[in-house]
């Protein structure tokens, strides 16, 4: 195919190919060889090999189409109205009888209760369609409209006829059974649409009026309820101990095909792709250990498909091919806004391609000969959890000898969507599982289990009982001040998974796998017997990144905010960076990405993860170049959906700034050119788009600035400084590009905003307008002042900190850079004293006082003086302030690129804070650079590694260099070591591949 020939050149790394095209569903091997600047020849590689997947959408439709298919019920499910969702500001909860103080509704004594409330319909308005639903769990209903009684199934029918124009009374009763072992509670939702007019919506809440008793005429508009008692409520629909009623279940459609395999097979593979996400299924056995594929995009823009080998998994003679559905992204609840964001309709589209021993082939499609069934999977929301009824499973379902006669055939549809391409970002895995740390009993019925560590992923648990068994399975975060789980801050996420028992007396397995909860602690409701800790586990998901880097010191609380800010990563990396993944939020915050992606890279490997995810970014900017705040985007549709104009959405600073400094930071770290070049297009509209919406270069004062900063900054200042941020990255962008000419126009727009920044914001003696920590931070560091103004105002800066009895007040957007900008002005010892803090601001105040295993969104989610912050934000898994994790690798761990991708390292450990050693490691596209640096006995010591085609510039504290030995020898003696110059207290020395130990007189650590 392609043989490159000599090339002289130093470039080990990303080397483009530049072949032919290559053809779809073909293997191809590669090699290589090199010469070292001897001469010497490595002779040729071991082959490697890699395979191309269908690149368009002729290849689906190749011999034989494959189409999309799904159940015919999924038709009958798309009226139906939810109880899970009626639209803000409505809340279905359930509500009952009021208790006594403090009281839950957990008494089942009250087993009848009466419910009015009046709605009003606008009276020019006539009404064209209502639709009632309501549960009471294992309790009768029956529901009146003036004083009518009407259907709670969510059907139109009966109901439309019974509302008015102007005031309606809506009147419920419920009788239970004083044998009934659930508690009772209502939940009901009215629609009531208007011709050319507002849908008016009733949902059971507090405000409902109630009594035990039956009164004459309770249900007629006219009855005296003036002395009825407002009803409590006790919680959302679907949550503990109430659970979810079956008239919100959403069944997973059970797809299967049986096929013959004629002869033994040599290769075979599944393409396949969901509107939804997917479980595929050869035999018995599930395919693959990708979960929630095939991720989250913008469907209408792209559609990922996956490739699965299932050479091992088909045998000659009969075998089925089979996939379970669950709404996903694609039709499941995204953030607040309710389901059905992108369809309603779960569709499958699927290839299996064998190649037999023989020379033959056998092709299987999605076509309308599958048939379509259910199964145990009753519900599944990534937000609200999963509903498993283990009796209705069918048994064998995906296995040859399964009778599927009963099944209808699967419907075919044609749905609208974006082109299909093989899938680029990590799949999400279980990467970890991790026991039960304790197990116990606060209350009767119920067991609370903590894990050790704040996760994101589900449970899974071992259980045996009677057939029709119930559990539920709540998730948390933290525990609230009497113990409990604290669920407020998850707002309308549910979080609640329930499982019904088969009753299988050798016991059974219940294990979630379309729904993802972030919790370090869950509570099992109904688990028959004591709960062993042994009998349930964590199981741990995220992306399936290469773990690459490494840091570890001798303060514990610094090796447990390094733990916290990976696990944060983890739990925040599925299939977009996420800015939380337990509240009904989970959205791809730009901001909050471009602030941690340079500390992420040094994590894991996330090339693929961010390339993907920076799609979603330019596939969600507008026209005129403006950058939404999240990607995928979903904000600006709803923006217009609310009858705004989507701008509200779109622009801010720091967050659309992201489409320039994401693929900046993935270019220093990896040295991957081609993610940068796919971005350069959508850098320019951005640029223009801020040139075009700013007065003479200086932006408004819009969007988040400092988000959650304790002292805040001027928005426009904070916008115009990213402003000249952007033109600045830009320019580098164009430079490692060879795109003179837009480096060139893009460092004039940076000299332009720079200056109108000045004249705005800057006064003399150094000093920055607002003199925020922020304020002078992002001056410093974004070069917006003078060499003669910047160590005024680095020594402004430190005077802040100061005031503040050393303490940070940076927000999302201050904070990734106050520690390295005190760094580079010779404020180390600053620099340390504020990582090390541990009282409120602080980095080390979640770790010492608030027990965090991963990074809190606040600095005070959680305080010793007030307790919880607004429940409305906050998160306890949340990597924004994670962004220190960079400074403390090339700082503390001592590792830096010296040029893209580490073909230069810069090691410079600097030691402080009390610190005594600290080792660090990366695995570079090169190889790994490694360091190990230690203070004892008068001597610091470093130890290094570097790789093969990597030169290393190496900071040591030193004065002298006649001090500094190398393997014991005279650094001036050692073949490889050449001292470059003196700056300071520090030698600077290069090095080649190899593994150094300098050694040299230390100072005492501060």
């Amino acid at each position: 195919m392609w043989d490159s020939g000599v090339v002289e050149s130093a470039q080990s790394v990303d080397v483009p190919y530049a072949g032919p095209p290559l053809a779809a569903r073909q293997r191809y091997a590669w090699a290589v060889r090199i010469s070292d600047e001897a001469g010497r020849d490595s002779g040729w590689s071991e082959p490697a090999e890699f395979e191309v997947g269908l690149l368009g959408e002729s290849d689906w439709q190749a011999e034989r189409s494959a189409a999309w298919i799904g159940s015919p019920r999924e038709r009958d499910l798309e009226d139906v109205v939810s109880l899970d969702y009626a639209g803000r500001p409505h809340q279905i909860e359930r509500i009952w009888v009021s208790t006594s103080p403090g009281s839950a509704a957990t008494s089942t004594t009250s087993s009848t209760a009466y419910f009015r409330t009046r709605f009003e319909v606008p009276a020019d308005h006539a009404v064209v369609r209502a639709r009632l639903v309501a549960d009471a769990g294992a309790a009768q209903l029956r529901a009146f409209v003036n004083a009518r009684q009407v259907p709670v199934d969510g059907t139109d029918v009966g109901v439309t006829g019974a509302v008015q124009p102007g005031v309606n009374v809506l009147a419920v009763d419920v009788e239970g059974s004083p044998e009934a072992t659930e508690p009772p509670g209502l939940a009901l939702r009215l629609d009531v649409e208007t011709a050319d007019g507002p849908t008016v919506v009733v949902t059971s809440d507090d405000r409902w009026l109630c009594r035990p008793a039956r009164e004459d005429g309770w249900a007629a508009p006219g009855h005296d309820d003036a002395r009825w008692s407002l009803a409590q409520a006790f919680g959302l629909h679907g949550n503990a101990p109430h659970g979810r009623s079956p008239r919100s279940y959403r069944p997973s459609p059970y797809l299967r095909k049986a096929f013959t395999s004629p002869s033994p097979v040599r290769r075979a593979r599944l393409y396949a792709t969901a509107l939804g996400v997917y479980e595929p299924r050869l035999n018995g056995a599930r395919v693959g250990t990708d979960r929630f594929a095939p991720g989250w995009t913008d469907y209408a823009q792209r559609l990922p498909y996956q490739t699965y080998d299932v050479t091992d998994l088909v045998t000659a003679g009969a075998n089925v091919l089979g996939a379970v559905l669950a709404d996903g992204w694609y039709a499941g609840n995204v953030c607040w806004f309710g389901p059905f964001h992108y369809g309603r309709r779960r569709l499958f589209r699927a290839r299996l391609e064998i190649e037999h021993v023989d020379g033959s082939r056998t092709l299987l499609t999605t076509d309308d000969s599958w048939r379509a069934g259910e199964g145990a999977t009753r519900y599944a929301d990534l937000q609200n959890g999963e509903v498993v009824d283990a009796r209705l499973e069918p048994a064998g379902w995906d296995r040859a000898d399964f009778d599927d006669h009963a099944w209808p055939q699967a419907v075919v549809d044609i749905p609208e969507h974006g082109p299909l391409e093989a899938q680029v970002a990590p799949a999400i895995r279980v990467k970890e599982t991790l026991p039960a740390a304790e197990v116990s009993r606060p209350r009767p019925g119920v067991h609370l289990v903590d894990f050790g560590q704040n996760l994101v992923g589900w449970i899974r648990l071992r259980v045996r009982g009677d057939a029709g068994t119930r559990l539920l399975v709540r998730h948390a975060e933290v525990l609230d001040h009497q113990g409990g789980l604290y669920v407020d801050a998850l707002r309308e996420a549910r979080a609640t998974d329930e499982y019904i028992l088969a009753g299988d007396p050798d016991g059974e397995i219940f294990e979630p796998r379309f729904t993802v909860h972030g919790f370090r602690f869950c509570e099992v409701l109904g688990y028959p017997g004591e709960l062993d800790a042994a009998d349930i586990t964590a199981q741990v998901v995220y992306a399936d990144m290469e773990q690459i880097g490494t840091l570890e010191t001798s303060d514990p609380r610094l090796n447990q905010l390094q733990h916290n800010i990976v696990w944060g990563q983890r739990g925040n990396f599925l299939s977009v960076p996420t800015d939380c993944p337990q509240r009904d939020e989970r959205l791809g915050w730009t901001g909050d990405a471009q602030v941690f992606a340079s500390t992420a890279a040094y994590n894991y490997d996330v090339r693929s993860f961010l390339r993907k995810w920076l799609r979603d970014l330019r596939d969600g900017q507008l026209p005129d170049g403006g950058v939404p705040h999240v990607a995928p985007d979903v904000l600006t549709p709803q923006s217009f959906a609310m009858g705004g104009d989507g701008r509200a959405a779109v622009g801010a600073a720091g967050w659309g700034d992201a489409i320039a400094i994401v693929p900046w930071e993935v270019l220093r770290a990896y040295g991957d050119r081609r993610i940068a070049a796919e971005s350069l297009g959508a850098v320019n509209s951005w640029l223009h788009y801020l040139e075009t919406n700013s007065t003479d270069l200086v932006r408004p004062a819009e969007g988040f600035a400092d988000w959650l900063a304790p002292t805040p900054t001027p928005k426009d200042l904070v916008a115009t400084a990213f402003f000249a941020y952007a033109a600045q990255v830009a320019t580098a962008l164009a430079n490692e590009l060879d795109r003179a000419d837009d480096a060139a126009r893009w460092e004039k727009l940076y000299a332009r905003v720079r200056t109108a920044f000045r004249e705005r914001y800057v006064r003399g003696g150094g000093r920055v307008v607002s003199g925020t920590q922020t304020s002078y931070v992002l001056a410093l560091h974004f070069g917006l002042l003078e060499p003669e103004e910047e160590p005024l105002a680095a020594s402004r800066l430190v005077e802040e900190i100061a005031s503040r009895n050393w303490h940070l007040a940076t927000g999302f957007l201050g904070t990734p850079y106050l520690l390295p900008v005190l760094s580079r002005f010779g404020y180390e010892e600053v620099a340390f004293r504020l990582l090390t803090q541990d009282t409120f601001p602080s980095w080390l105040y979640p770790v010492v006082h608030g027990d965090a295993t991963t990074m809190w969104e606040r600095w005070d989610s959680w305080s010793d003086s007030r307790g919880f912050q607004d429940p409305g934000m906050t998160s306890f898994n949340h990597y924004a302030y994670g962004a220190v994790g960079e400074w403390m690798y090339q700082t503390l761990g001592g590792i830096a690129p010296g040029s893209p991708g580490y073909r230069q390292v810069v090691v410079r450990p600097r030691v402080g804070g009390g610190l005594t050693w600290a080792r660090a490691s990366l695995e570079t596209a090169y190889g790994q650079v490694a360091t190990h640096w230690r203070v004892a006995d008068g001597v610091f010591a470093l130890d290094v590694t570097v790789p093969a085609n990597v030169t290393a510039e190496v900071w040591l504290p030193a004065t002298d260099v006649a001090s500094l030995t190398e393997g014991g020898r005279a650094v001036g003696d050692v073949d490889g070591v050449t001292v470059v110059r003196s700056e300071g207290n520090e030698v600077v020395v290069r090095i080649g591949s190899g593994t150094y130990a300098f050694v040299t007189p230390a100072e005492p650590s501060r």
